[in-house]
């Protein structure tokens, strides 16, 4: 039996499945299964993806898989976990700055490696400044005893200081339209906050580079997991933080 509501969705965003494929990083033939079979559904990932694409909750168009995967407890916050940083789809972080329209916070050390995921992000956080999104970005300080101590038991050819000039470097032309500040309050605690969705990784001892697992979290209740980490630890770090200095014109 077709899939009816996906069809109609489709049709109502006036995209092909072919184009649908294209924005999520599926095979064609795969949505066009999809669309002629209700009884598959995609892997979680695709499927987000799809709903946000389409702008309809996947529950409308894959309710039995919607059901299966219902939590009721404070794990039902837990969108995906990833077991590193390099399995979280590009998608996620793009979606974290496309879809938020109230605020947008990158909670971290260094944030360098977000162009590397996303590269017209510079273009897409001017976008979202534009349309009144407030964007606060955290970097670390690199003459601080805490990064000091990292590169000394990291050892590795870029360290920490240099990454956090090259952040700073890539935030530059957007001084303008964002709000940035610095502070190793947050250290090894990293949350990249769009609206109520985050994605949140804790740094581990003795791990190189930024390979760490990551929860993909979405906002359902007051107090609940995305509050405690993505709000309260969040607004606590921007709070402990001073404004950074403009970049030396030299």
């Amino acid at each position: 039996m077709p899939n009816d509501t996906l069809r109609r969705a489709l049709s109502d965003a006036k995209l092909s499945e072919r184009e649908l494929a294209e924005r999520i990083g599926a095979d064609p033939k795969t949505v066009g299964r999809w669309v002629q079979d209700e009884a598959r559904v995609p892997h979680p990932r695709l499927r987000w993806a799809a709903a946000d694409a389409l702008g309809v909750d996947e529950v409308a168009l894959w309710p039995a898989a919607a059901r299966a995967a219902l939590k009721v407890g404070p794990d039902r916050e837990i969108a995906a976990v990833y077991p590193s940083h390099s399995a979280v789809p590009a998608e996620v972080w793009k979606h974290l700055v496309t879809a938020a329209k109230h605020d947008i916070v990158f909670c971290d050390t260094v944030s360098y490696w977000y162009w590397w995921a996303v590269p017209d992000l510079t273009r897409l956080l001017r976008e979202r400044a534009g349309a009144g999104v407030r964007i606060r970005v955290l970097v670390g300080i690199p003459d601080d005893p805490v990064i000091a101590a990292d590169e000394a038991a990291t050892d590795v050819p870029m360290t920490l200081s240099m990454r956090i000039a090259q952040t700073l470097q890539l935030l530059e032309p957007l001084r303008d339209v964002i709000e940035l500040r610095r502070t190793n309050e947050g250290f090894g605690r990293s949350v990249y906050r769009g609206d109520d969705e985050a994605a949140a990784h804790w740094w581990l001892h003795g791990q190189l580079g930024i390979e760490f697992p990551v929860m993909h979290l979405r906002r359902h209740q007051d107090g609940g997991i995305f509050d405690q980490i993505a709000v309260r630890h969040v607004e606590a770090v921007w709070e402990a933080a001073t404004p950074a200095p403009a970049a030396d014109p030299s």
